[in-house]
């Protein structure tokens, strides 16, 4: 695998190869070796429930969770020991020989925000990132805000990748987890 540079990004953007949209403010989103992008407007924030897990269950995850949303440029708290589900301002549409590596930004990493997840080759979507607050203040953050670092990695293949079974594609909110479908578990039920 080869990381893109800031060249090889823009030429995939001109070329309509990679899709990103809106870009607000490309100079500074395109960065040396990656691609800063933004915090959107929906949320889903974790609430306490009478059930007493989460998980591999028989319950909804909506049971879990609820909506919020926000104006582009309202603040948003994230309060300590909370989990919320978030969704990338942009869309975006990789190639599929392209895969990408999500991270925060080293300014939320020193606030106790860590964000951390793999982005498969074909992928279109606005993205679903988990934020929590490991601290015990909360955060103020700001939709619109650069909050999610992408990078971009050249899969050195000589067949282009291929999404078969993928959860989580084609969504422009945050999507809750759904891991009560994956098949292993019906395996593991008749063993």
């Amino acid at each position: 695998m080869q990381l893109l540079t800031q060249q090889q990004i823009n030429e995939l953007l001109n070329s309509d190869e990679l899709h990103i949209t809106p870009l607000l403010d490309r100079e500074v989103q395109i960065r040396e070796v990656g691609i800063d992008l933004r915090l959107g407007t929906h949320f889903k924030v974790s609430v306490q429930s009478k059930e007493p897990v989460i998980g591999l269950s028989d319950l909804p995850m909506e049971t879990f969770f609820q909506d919020a949303y926000k104006k582009f440029g309202d603040s948003f708290i994230l309060y300590p020991h909370q989990l919320v589900l978030a969704s990338s301002f942009e869309y975006i549409k990789l190639p599929k020989n392209i895969m990408g590596l999500l991270f925060s930004r080293s300014s939320l990493n020193r606030l106790g925000i860590k964000i951390a997840s793999v982005i498969q080759p074909g992928f279109a979507g606005s993205l679903t990132v988990e934020l929590t607050n490991p601290g015990e203040n909360g955060i103020r953050l700001q939709t619109g805000m650069r909050m999610i670092q992408l990078l971009l990695y050249e899969i050195q293949s000589n067949e282009d990748y291929e999404l078969i079974s993928a959860k989580y594609v084609g969504n422009i909110t945050p999507v809750l987890s759904q891991i009560n479908s994956d098949k292993d578990f019906e395996i593991l039920k008749i063993i």
